[in-house]
């Protein structure tokens, strides 16, 4: 799915906080060059809503200057990021995986 607008943006995430945060989601972020704070505070938010319903939000694919961005304000502390998507549902699944930063 391609996200180009604000309202887009706020549509799926709340869509996935409303009817999948019971669920794990891998979320393939390789399309997404650019987050604003807004887009942030949508994922924070997102991520809340999964764990209060005992679900997963996985994220991969992050690109180098996202990952910097997370990072930064350190976000990726709080998140389950892996690589790529592979590794990620191997992870998922409880085969061996890369973790970003491990």
């Amino acid at each position: 799915m391609l996200l180009c607008t604000e309202n887009e943006c706020r549509e799926f995430f709340d869509m996935l906080a409303e009817e999948k945060s019971h669920l794990t989601v891998i979320l393939n972020m390789s399309g997404v060059g650019y987050i604003n704070s807004t887009g942030i505070g949508m994922i924070v938010k997102c991520l809340k809503k999964f764990r209060e319903n005992g679900g997963r939000l996985v994220f991969c694919s992050l690109v180098p200057e996202v990952l910097k961005l997370f990072d930064i304000i350190r976000l990726t502390g709080l998140i389950e990021a892996y690589p790529d998507e592979e590794t990620a549902i191997k992870k998922i699944t409880g085969e061996k995986g890369g973790f970003y930063g491990q």
